[in-house]
């Protein structure tokens, strides 16, 4: 387009620059920790709302410049973990990496905390499964959740069954974690079916002594 004595250059495409767009399946999944897919440029706007610590990546590379460039200018740590699928017909993340990945979640040093697969589906939502399952969910609202970002699948009801890895309790873990099941001594109920162990040496030592009081009262029946 031209007007008197200027000449106005007029782009084909919109300008999206002062819109704020989520990452594709974003969703809030506790407080300060947020899921979704791969950070593309359009959506650094809306991340920066966020006032993320870190950045989790479970992506079969670690960040492109693009996204590592903007996390550095904003002080934003980047984490990156590979899944491996677990044989060829199993799910596409194996326990040992979902125990790492729940070992950065339950961790307040990194909240506000983002975790994305390529997808925001599959992977992500193995992840957070097995956060589920620690926190104690019944397994249909697991899976429930599960199947709001991705097509239910065999292998994802076997991982859910099967996760029994060993997940570290951080000294500083998330407020939000076992919130109003905890005993006075700040343990969680036993039988969530996963290993759980403390760095902490004094909830370690309590958590051990309630487990054995639990298998004796067992015993005794």
């Amino acid at each position: 387009m031209t007007s008197t004595g200027t000449a106005t250059i007029t782009s084909a495409f919109p300008d999206h620059s002062d819109l704020v767009i989520p990452p594709l399946r974003f969703s809030i999944v506790e407080d300060k920790l947020y899921r979704g897919s791969y950070p593309r440029p359009l959506n650094f706007k809306f991340l920066e709302s966020l006032n993320l610590c870190t950045i989790l990546s479970v992506t079969p590379e670690p960040l492109t410049e693009d996204a590592a460039g903007w996390c550095r200018m904003r002080g934003i740590e980047m984490i990156h973990i590979r899944p491996e699928r677990d044989g060829k017909k199993g799910a596409p993340l194996k326990h040992a990496e979902a125990c790492k990945i729940l070992s950065i979640m339950l961790n307040s040093a990194y909240a506000p905390l983002y975790v994305h697969c390529l997808n925001g589906s599959e992977v992500t939502g193995l992840a957070m499964t097995s956060l589920r399952k620690v926190q104690l969910w019944a397994t249909p609202s697991v899976l429930s959740e599960l199947m709001r970002f991705s097509e239910s699948h065999s292998s994802f009801d076997r991982f859910l069954e099967e996760f029994s890895g060993e997940v570290t309790i951080p000294m500083e873990p998330v407020r939000w974690l076992w919130q109003g099941l905890k005993d006075e001594d700040g343990l969680p109920p036993l039988g969530c079916g996963v290993k759980i162990k403390y760095v902490d040496t004094r909830l370690e030592e309590r958590y051990q002594q309630k487990r054995s009081e639990k298998a004796k009262k067992l015993e005794d029946r």
